[in-house]
């Protein structure tokens, strides 16, 4: 039996002709490289780590070490944690520095402040549409870490200058359709291609 690969390939038949086989280009392959994309119905929906927070890691290399969460992968469900799964690399200069690597989510859990222990954790929503992390081992409210500096939205004290628009001005209806109507009824039929021999 033909596989379809093959009959794209034309190793094992004549080929459907549709895809060319051409020979690979080191540079796409280099590109293609890297952590693979979680698929679609393996991503995490409601993430209850962010970054700031404080894990326990639970399996793997660094097992029953704690640290602070730096940045989540949400296409990947992976997360960095300082000080876990360190690993040594040689810089533009040639000096060597210490980076950290993603580990997976389910690798870790959230410590409840109140016990200073890993805990489950579940989220309800409230009637503005927040969610609240709710420990499952003190039932206590988790609070959500603050954003990173670059996030956070900058509250300036925004003064208007004569250049500014009132809301009044610039929602007022300026434009009648109807009235209108007519002269770009008028414009489309001089447009038109059938109008280019009279």
């Amino acid at each position: 039996m033909l596989s379809l690969r093959g009959l794209l390939a034309g190793r094992n038949g004549p080929g459907l002709g549709l895809l060319p086989t051409l020979p690979r280009i080191d540079a796409l392959r280099f590109d293609e490289r890297g952590p693979k994309v979680a698929k679609k119905r393996s991503l995490i929906r409601t993430w209850k780590i962010r970054p700031g927070d404080v894990v326990f890691v639970n399996s793997g290399r660094y097992k029953k070490s704690t640290g602070e969460v730096l940045m989540i992968d949400h296409r990947r469900n992976m997360l960095k944690v300082k000080g876990i799964n360190v690993r040594k690399v040689i810089d533009d200069e040639g000096n060597p520095k210490f980076i950290e690597k993603k580990i997976h989510y389910s690798n870790c859990a959230l410590i409840d402040p109140a016990a200073g222990r890993p805990t489950r954790v579940g989220l309800t929503f409230t009637e503005d549409g927040d969610a609240i992390r709710i420990s499952h081992l003190t039932g206590h409210i988790i609070p959500w870490p603050d954003l990173p500096k670059h996030l956070q939205k900058r509250e300036e004290d925004h003064v208007e200058g004569p250049k500014d628009t009132s809301p009044e001005v610039a929602l007022r209806k300026t434009y009648d359709y109807h009235a209108d109507k007519e002269a770009m009824r008028l414009a489309r039929l001089t447009m038109t291609k059938y109008n280019y021999n009279r």
